[in-house]
């Protein structure tokens, strides 16, 4: 349970990551006082907390935790050993998790819309808030990322949906269920279930476990929406007892014909995708928008179906999706020098990257591209997705391949070889080089790119701030 609310605030342990930083600026909304502290914050997270006023405290130290305090926000981050969650326990301060914390302050009296999967999440999340806010539902909403047509990664509002994107990582170091169980979903998504996060599932199986039980939290009079796509998906919409719809980008394979909801691309170009949308196979809408390639077309497919108990029409949803501008670190142009485009992308799994760099082919046509990747994630840099990189890469025209961030949870022989990686890559056909260090990648691709290439920057972290260098060598 979450105690009662004083005047003395709410401390943030960790407050710099995606999850903690929306509720710190949710809590800002709803009038608390609030603190926070972490280290290595990079952007956006921490041009967001600058914006919303909230200095982060940094390095962690005990006398960072205000004296009086109404509660501590324990980041699913932190653990045993760090000084400030220390002196928390010792002082026997009210403390609590990020999704206990969004649960009691901000769902249990609304609607809550949960967006899950392996991958899309984000985007899902961020174009189903923008259908509902375009047909002026006033939804709220807690996402993993910065929709541009916001600005922001959060908002109270004041309509029944609330949209939270459900991540099935662990929730707190005291509560190690996954953090989408605590968040009442009244709608939920299921886009697709893949083995990921390797440091805390063993196996694929645990991982398709963990959202069977979300999809048995969505009571009868609730909905289920489903990637059929998706094996896995497909068997948990099967057995779910609630009321499903589903969705396919593919509605010509025959597994995938009987789907609810399906998608018609036309005609796509650098601008976007002209394309039709259909329920039960009569048309709701035909528009474009900025959407390239079939795994933007399911996370499409997956916000819409969403929608359906909120009412919005078929013009509504025409009107939004053309309008949507799409999340910043998603296929996110940062800028172009002496002919060469950067762009910024969070892809880290294996599936995510082959998905990216499709999509940039039919968004950057007849343009050479660069993939840039980061092995940063715990998946990423662990040896078991070794081969399955080698595959996604491949469909770049050159790659560079920076060092894994290594990891003491991960013994040395089970990390990714990036020299294999590499070896592999240039075996294919693909041109590949192992780069270590940012800096060295900024003048090899100065060097190399030519007018007219696409330089496709991959990682789940600040890679060094590769981004804005390249583009300040490329303009030198």
């Amino acid at each position: 349970m979450i105690p009662a609310m004083g005047d003395n605030g709410v401390h943030l342990l960790g407050i710099g990551g995606t999850a903690m930083a929306s509720l710190a600026g949710l809590l800002k909304e709803k009038g608390y006082r609030v603190t926070g502290s972490d280290q290595g914050v990079y952007p956006p997270m921490s041009g967001l907390l600058a914006e919303l006023g909230i200095d982060v405290l940094t390095p962690y130290h005990p006398d960072n935790v205000p004296k009086s305090c109404s509660l501590v926000v324990v980041g699913n981050a932190i653990s045993r050993g760090n000084p400030e969650l220390e002196a928390v326990l010792e002082r026997r301060l009210p403390y609590a998790s990020m999704p206990e914390v969004l649960k009691e302050l901000f769902l249990r009296h609304r609607t809550p819309v949960v967006v899950a999967g392996t991958h899309g999440k984000t985007t899902t999340s961020s174009l189903l808030v923008w259908l509902l806010e375009s047909a002026g539902r006033d939804p709220g909403f807690l996402v993993g990322g910065i929709p541009v047509n916001f600005g922001v990664s959060f908002k109270t509002g004041s309509g029944d949906a609330f949209v939270v994107e459900g991540d099935e990582y662990d929730t707190a170091y005291f509560d190690k269920g996954p953090k989408f169980l605590h968040y009442l979903p009244q709608v939920a998504i299921i886009g697709n279930v893949e083995f990921d996060h390797a440091d805390i599932y063993h196996d694929v199986s645990e991982v398709e476990r963990a959202f069977r039980l979300f999809a048995n939290l969505v009571p009868r009079n609730g909905l289920l929406v489903a990637g059929v796509e998706s094996e896995r998906a497909r068997a948990i919409a099967a057995a779910a007892p609630c009321p499903v719809s589903t969705f396919t980008a593919t509605p010509s394979v025959p597994l995938m014909g009987d789907a609810h909801w399906t998608s018609e691309a036309l005609t796509s170009d650098a601008s976007g995708t002209h394309f039709r949308l259909r329920h039960h196979g009569e048309v709701v809408t035909e528009t474009r928008g900025q959407f390239w390639g079939d795994a933007a077309f399911r996370n499409v497919l997956a916000a819409v179906a969403a929608t359906e108990p909120f009412g919005v029409t078929g013009d509504e949803l025409g009107r939004a999706l053309a309008s949507f501008r799409g999340v910043r670190r998603r296929l996110e142009v940062r800028g172009e020098e002496r002919g060469v485009v950067v762009v910024d992308d969070f892809a880290h799994h294996p599936t995510a990257i082959g998905e990216t760099i499709r999509g940039a082919r039919l968004r950057f046509r007849d343009r050479q591209i660069w993939s840039v990747f980061e092995p940063r994630s715990f998946t990423a840099r662990s040896s078991m997705f070794q081969n399955e990189l080698a595959q996604a890469l491949a469909q770049s025209d050159r790659v560079v391949v920076a060092g894994v961030l290594h990891s003491p949870r991960l013994a040395e022989k089970d990390e990714l070889s990036e020299e294999t990686l590499v070896e592999d890559l240039c075996t294919s056909g693909t041109p590949a080089s192992f780069v270590p260090e940012p800096d060295d990648i900024v003048r090899l691709l100065a060097n190399e790119t030519r007018e007219g290439d696409v330089i496709l920057v991959m990682s789940n972290g600040a890679f060094g701030g590769l981004h804005q260098k390249l583009l300040g060598a490329l303009k030198a």
